[in-house]
């Protein structure tokens, strides 16, 4: 837990000076034990955050390669016990590299808010993602204020459709920095972007006074190199995730390949 004035992902932003890499992927697949080695990859290839999934039934934000890793987290024993220690593992290799709960309100709800968010503070999270919890409902100002005294930070995404008035609502329960959603739909890897993306990312920024960071549908290092450009952070996950589904049978070779794919988009950001 961060024992400073700031968040640890506000101080990550404060310390770079180009576009952060935040990869993501869903823990427990294909087992728990395998997902510290995952974690480990990501970051020696570049990771500067890195987001944790928790495996969710009815994942409805996701597309099809990060709903079959849930399935697979799944065939495995789950308990938020075992999420927790999973993630203070990764935690305690990786010090310096803030790490990011995307996880659905359910489990929050089921386990009780501050109890939820207590847990996921000493097991090292920095901040949460809860693609469905509204931004404007109670519950979400309940979560900024509890994870706010846990210096945790409550991230909100905001897509090409939301409004420009719900966006200057949002500012008073944001931190860390917002998730901007590239396409409409699901995650996936795409080709296409909206031609509009640069302004509304320059837009939100402006208006929400925090760094926005681009996700959904990125996959190659040309798409990260074009869109760090203008984001703050480039945020992948289906990519990673099936470089997992594909190669984990031999843990060893699926680690190298993925630290080698981060590296490639690493290198390929400003």
């Amino acid at each position: 837990m961060n024992s400073g004035t700031h968040s640890e992902i506000t101080d990550k932003f404060h310390s770079s000076r180009g576009s952060l890499y935040i990869p993501y992927f869903s823990l427990g697949d294909p087992n728990y034990e395998d997902s510290v080695k995952w974690a480990d990859a990501i970051i020696k290839g570049g990771a500067d955050i890195l987001e944790l999934g928790v495996p969710f039934s009815d994942p409805v934000a996701d597309g099809p390669v990060i709903q079959r890793a849930f399935k697979r987290a799944f065939a495995n024993p789950f308990s938020m016990k075992n999420i927790f220690e999973i993630t203070r593992r990764i935690k305690d290799k990786n010090l310096s590299t803030p790490l990011v709960y995307l996880t659905y309100f359910n489990p929050i709800y089921h386990m009780g808010i501050e109890k939820f968010i207590q847990s996921a503070a000493e097991a090292g999270i920095s901040g949460f993602i809860i693609p469905d919890l509204p931004f404007d409902s109670q519950e979400s100002a309940l979560v900024f204020q509890i994870a706010k005294e846990h210096m945790v930070d409550l991230i909100h995404l905001i897509t090409p459709a939301t409004e420009k008035s719900r966006i200057q609502k949002m500012k008073k329960n944001s931190s860390g920095f917002i998730y901007y959603v590239t396409s409409f739909g699901v995650t996936g890897e795409r080709k296409d972007f909206s031609l509009d993306l640069e302004e509304r990312i320059q837009y939100v920024r402006k208006e929400m006074n925090l760094p926005v960071c681009a996700g959904f549908g990125i996959s190659t290092p040309d798409q990260a190199a074009k869109i760090s450009q203008f984001s703050d952070g480039v945020i992948i996950g289906s990519s990673i995730q099936r470089i997992i589904e594909e190669n984990s049978e031999n843990s060893s070779s699926c680690a190298q390949k993925l630290e080698d794919y981060c590296k490639s988009i690493r290198s390929s950001m400003r």
